[in-house]
This record gives C-alpha cells, structure tokens and sequence, in this order.
C-alpha cells in the first residue's frame, strides 16, 4: 500500500504543482486515498522530496 501510494504521489507531484500537504492530500482523495498529514508527512520525507520553484513564482514539491 505505502509503495503504491507514493508511486502516485510521485506521479501527482509530476503532473501537477502541488505547494502544501494539504492540496497532495486532497489530491490522494480523489483519487481515492484517505491519508492523514502525518502519513503524507512521513512519505515525502520518505521519499526526500524537496520544495523547487515553480513555473508561477511558488515553490512546490519535487523530485530531487
């Protein structure tokens, strides 16, 4: 299940400019994961996901 989950995490934060946990977790919801912000907390420092600057000017999560 955790790998799962952060193989779509990893696919979510590709596709999509995801600033806070709070939109990756709503993100996760839709797609049918009900995940608590210590989970999503655990996973991206699991997976050693950084903060980059984006294409607008905000910094969202990335793939280091």
């Amino acid at each position: 299940m955790k790998l799962e989950r952060q193989k779509l995490i990893k696919k979510i934060i590709t596709d999509d400019e995801i600033s806070t946990q709070e939109m990756l977790q709503k993100r996760l919801k839709i797609h049918g994961l009900n995940v608590t912000q210590a989970t999503i907390s655990r996973d991206i420092k699991e997976m050693s996901l950084v903060k980059t600057l984006g294409i607008n000017g905000q910094y969202k999560y990335g793939i280091p």
